[in-house]
């Protein structure tokens, strides 16, 4: 995928998080935005770059995001400002290398990223971990390699046939972005990121098969 500069964070998103709650942990959290069913914090840490952790609440299965991460080409629908994800090499039917593109807005040069992703489905609950894997390939020249790429997705049922999708994740942007800039747009793309999650991964095409809502 690609996606713009600080926006490049966007996608930061999509392949970063900590399985955690926005609730438990409220001491060390600030809400940045709740809006439109989607809520948005974020932490500051040690490198001066935040992490972030957004919720929603969708009327989906919990296997639907799986369904949802396996439709490579659906990608650009959903991150915001994301425009291509590669598929390095299926490990297992679990794990797999990612090289994700981000276009950024002149005079920022475009990032990319190579992670390592591995899904579980435990007691009725998705999880998308991700790990960094930036010295696994060669920098691409036109790409800016962000690194310390980590984090996790969630998939959790919660009642009445809803699902709470959660997401914490941090990262290095690469480059010089100055980190207030690259931490205010981290949480616009991860908040847009969660709009467009809404409104796609309800879709028929992400229903498990023989599986109700």
């Amino acid at each position: 995928m690609q996606c713009s500069t600080p926006k490049t964070m966007a996608y930061l998103i999509l392949f970063i998080c900590l399985s955690i709650s926005p609730t438990s942990h409220a001491d060390n959290w600030t809400l940045k935005k709740q809006k439109n069913n989607v809520s948005v914090y974020s932490q500051t840490t040690e490198s001066g770059y935040s992490q972030v952790l957004a919720t929603t609440q969708i009327q989906v299965h919990p296997l639907a995001l799986i369904a949802l991460f396996d439709d490579i080409e659906s990608t650009p629908k959903w991150v915001h400002n994301c425009s291509k994800v590669t598929i390095l090499e299926k490990i297992s039917t679990s794990e797999r290398l990612v090289h994700s593109f981000f276009a950024a807005p002149w005079p920022i040069k475009d990032r990319d990223m190579v992670t390592y992703s591995n899904t579980t489905y435990s007691e009725g609950t998705v999880k998308i971990e991700i790990s960094d894997r930036s010295t696994l390939i060669l920098n691409h020249p036109k790409f800016v390699r962000m690194t310390n790429m980590h984090g996790v997705w969630k998939a959790t049922p919660t009642s009445e046939g809803m699902t709470e999708i959660s997401y914490q994740g941090g990262g290095n942007p690469g480059g010089r972005i100055p980190a207030f800039i690259a931490n205010k747009e981290l949480v616009s793309s991860i908040y847009n990121t969660f709009l467009n999650l809404n409104k796609i991964l309800p879709s028929e095409n992400y229903l498990p098969k023989n599986v109700t809502p």
